[in-house]
């Protein structure tokens, strides 16, 4: 069975902090987004012991690198997890409830790909 992705994805390597929307006092992480697209993101969890976070809704600040003027937050529900070969662990977001003005920002975001 050949496996398709819905939404063509924008490859990043945008650092950031990330934290589980569910614990406001859990402790703030360094992550990566290393993909983003219309539905969702992509999150490299740096350092040991992440738990399982599949159906938790992690929140991600980030500072694209267009500025130190422009920051970003994305949220979303941890769809799927696993570990990378650097044994760092890989989420995969997937965005709940965008409104209209959200997705518009995306659909820019995905437009700039080329200068990123």
């Amino acid at each position: 069975m050949e496996l398709r992705r819905r939404a063509p994805r924008i490859n990043t390597d945008w650092p950031g902090r990330c934290k589980l929307d569910d614990e406001p006092d859990s402790e703030e992480r360094d992550c990566r987004v290393i993909d983003i697209s219309l539905l969702g993101v992509g999150v490299e969890m740096l350092g040991d012991g992440v738990g399982n976070l599949v159906g938790r809704v992690l929140v991600v600040d980030v500072e694209p690198p267009i500025g130190k003027s422009v920051r970003l937050q994305v949220s979303g529900q941890v769809m799927n997890q696993g570990k990378t070969l650097e044994g760092s662990t890989r989420v995969g977001l997937q965005f709940v409830g965008l409104s209209d003005s959200e997705v518009a920002v995306l659909e820019v975001i995905e437009q700039l790909k080329m200068f990123w």
